[in-house]
This record gives C-alpha cells, sequence and structure tokens, in this order.
C-alpha cells in the first residue's frame, strides 16, 4: 500500500533536509562538539560548594573555648584562618580588600560564660557584597555551631553529674537528604543543563534552515511547489529531531561518564519526555528562520529567545516560587519549566513519567501549539 501523499511530501522535505546535513560535516562535526563542550565546561564552572573560605579572628577572651570553636573551623575542610587581629577597624579594612569573607569576634568573658553553663555570645561579620557566598558561608557556619552546642551541652550535663539516663537530653537532629545524599551541586545540576543545552542547540539547529533557502535562492522553488507549509514545517524538523535525540544520548553518556549521574528512572521515559521537549524547542527555531532575513539575525534571535528566558525563568538556577506572580505566569508557558521538573525526577527520583502526567501534557500541548505556529510564521512568509 501507497503512502499517503502529504506523507510522501512530508518524507520528501525530510530526506533532502538530512542529505543536507549529512553533507556537511563541519556543521555535523559543530552538532557533536557543541553539547559535549558546554555540558562539561557549565558542569565544572556551576558549583555552588564553597572550600576554603578566608576568616578572620578578633580573639578578646583569649580562653580555651573560643580556641577550640575556631579550631573546629580551621579543621573542616570550609575555612582558612587568615588572621588574628587585634582592632575591628582590621577586619574592615580585610573585608574591603577582599582578602577575607568573614570575621569572628569573642568578647571577653566567653569562656568563662561557656564553662557557667550560660550562654556564650559570638559576633559574626559577614561579607555582603557577594550573598549568594555569604550565604553558604553562614550555612556552614551554623552547623558547626551546632555541633559544638550539642557537644558542649553534653559535657556540660556529664560535669554536673548526671545519672547516664539523662545524659542523652541534649537534643540530636539527625538529617538525611533524600535523592542526593552527599548535596552535590552537579547532582543537581546535570538534568538542568542538559535541557539548557539541548534547548539552545534545537533552537538554533532549525534556525537557519529555512532562512538558508532564501540565502542560497532555492526558496522560490519550495514556495512554488505543492507542498504545504505544515508538511514543509514537519519535514524539515524530523532530521533535526533524529539528530537532536542522539545529542540528548550523548549528553547523558558524557554526564554519567565524567560526572557519574546518571538517570535513576525510567530510560524509556526520559527518551519520551525528551522528544516533547526537542519538538517544542526545534519549533521555535524554525518560527524563528520562517520571519527571518539573514542566517546572523535568526542565529541570534534563536540564542535570545531560548538561552536567557531557560537559564532565568524556568527553575533551573532561582526557584519559582521566589519570583513574582506575574514571572511564574510566563514560566508556565516555556517548554523548559516543565521539562526541568520531569528530567529531574527521573535523574535523582528514579520515577517514569506517572508522577508528572500534568507536566507531561503541558509540554505535549506547547509543543503542538508551536508547531502550528511555525507553520502559521511560514505561510506568512510565502505571501
Amino acid at each position: 500500500m501507497k503512502c499517503p501523499r502529504p506523507l510522501r511530501r512530508t518524507l520528501a522535505v525530510a530526506r533532502a533536509e538530512w542529505i543536507h546535513n549529512t553533507r556537511d560535516t563541519r556543521s555535523l562535526a559543530v552538532i557533536i562538539a557543541i553539547p559535549i563542550m558546554l555540558l562539561m565546561l557549565y558542569g565544572f564552572a556551576i558549583d555552588f560548594e564553597l572550600n576554603n573560605l578566608r576568616f578572620a579572628v578578633q580573639d578578646m577572651d583569649r580562653g580555651d573555648r573560643s580556641a577550640e570553636l575556631v579550631q573546629r573551623m580551621v579543621s573542616s575542610k570550609y575555612f582558612t584562618l587568615v588572621s588574628l587581629v587585634e582592632r575591628p577597624e582590621e577586619i574592615d579594612q580585610m573585608i574591603d580588600a577582599g582578602q577575607i569573607r568573614l570575621a569572628l569576634v569573642f568578647r571577653p568573658g566567653f569562656s568563662d560564660d561557656i564553662a557557667a553553663g550560660r550562654t556564650g555570645h559570638v559576633q559574626v561579620l559577614l561579607d555582603g557584597s557577594d550573598s549568594t557566598t555569604a550565604g553558604v558561608a553562614l550555612g556552614y557556619l551554623e552547623g558547626i555551631m551546632r555541633e559544638y552546642q550539642v557537644a558542649l551541652t553534653a559535657e556540660w550535663v556529664r560535669r554536673k553529674g548526671v545519672p547516664p539516663a539523662m545524659a542523652a537530653a541534649p537534643l540530636e537532629v539527625h538529617t538525611r537528604a533524600l535523592y542526593n545524599p552527599e548535596l552535590k551541586t552537579v547532582t543537581f545540576m546535570v538534568p538542568g543543563l542538559i535541557a539548557i543545552i539541548m534547548t539552545m542547540l534545537a533552537a538554533l539547529l532549525t534556525s537557519g534552515c529555512i532562512v538558508r533557502e532564501r540565502e542560497v535562492g532555492s526558496f522560490e522553488g519550495l514556495a512554488a511547489s505543492p507542498i504545504a507549509p505544515v508538511e514543509i514545517i514537519i519535514g524539515k524538523l524530523l532530521p533535526y529531531a533524529v539528530i537532536a535525540i542522539g545529542d540528548v544520548i550523548l549528553c547523558i553518556g558524557v554526564g554519567w561518564l565524567v560526572f557519574g549521574v546518571h538517570p535513576l528512572g525510567s530510560k524509556p521515559a526520559l527518551l519520551v519526555i525528551s522528544g516533547l521537549y526537542l519538538i517544542a524547542s526545534l519549533a521555535i527555531g524554525l518560527a524563528i528562520s520562517s520571519i527571518a532575513r539573514t542566517h546572523q539575525v535568526a542565529t541570534l534571535m534563536a540564542f535570545l529567545a531560548t538561552m536567557l528566558p531557560t537559564m532565568l525563568l524556568t527553575g533551573f538556577v532561582f526557584p519559582l516560587r521566589s519570583m513574582p506572580k506575574a514571572l511564574q505566569i510566563i514560566a508556565q508557558v516555556l517548554p523548559a519549566t516543565h521539562f526541568l521538573v520531569v528530567i529531574r525526577g527521573i535523574y535523582l527520583k528514579g520515577t517514569g513519567l506517572g508522577p508528572y502526567v500534568r507536566e507531561t501534557l503541558a509540554l505535549a500541548l506547547i509543543s503542538l501549539v508551536l508547531v502550528a505556529l511555525a507553520a502559521k510564521a511560514f505561510r506568512k512568509s510565502l505571501e
């Protein structure tokens, strides 16, 4: 049985686009190299774990307890003691010069207060010009102080001769992080990086396929042919979808081999949701290619339309709930917003598509709408 005529025309367009890409070996090499380079670059560069945070101490107490707390900080991998200062002005000067990130000030009587079972007070001065680093440093310091407080309370109970049965009175908090036990940044970032890279790459792949027809002079023949705009759009989308799926598999492999991060959940579900996501991203590039008049303009528009919104408005770095309500509504229109939820669930929680029916349906609807808009934009360019 023969294929329907619309399908034959669509496949003919797809075959012509595929032949063009396989003959252009340089572009094919770039298509393969770009996702690997970006994944490794961002994977190594984006890290919210900070080590060797430089700090200074002004110890007016000069007791055993203040020295013990400083030693606990130094023995951790997070802090490096730079200087012991005598005057508050020295702390201000070191923070202004960027020599330290924070400083501890122990008032006289700190050790005596601890020995008497009273509360010892420590002043912490942070460099707030970099709020991210300051927040991480404060979190590390609070963790060390909590451990020290528990140790001091247990010691005080024993020293006071409390029976062993009551020695367990100090509160102990046992924390276990699910899905990312070591709280590694790279474990959380790699699935998101795949989404970011594939958004940009997919849009760039298709952003030049129609405008290229104009530049080489073959667009008139394509426009005069009996092929419907939607058939041209789907035909040009198919080969790039195959290439993009190959890039997804490549990124998954690189993330596994280089960073040790691999999907714990259903691999077929990951490919299905990636396919829906790539259709949306490819359609964005096709729509841009339909309205742009030069390849340079199409490339720039594709970058601005995908990279910046996906980085800033989808929850990749900044949580959506912390954004204004208007931006949260805009974020729901972006394909990456829904894809990030699903891919992180498959990667980190070991799930399939079951818990993410709403996100999957939203992504399918967005993909359908974007393909229709791409076909509409192409039809307008024929007039």
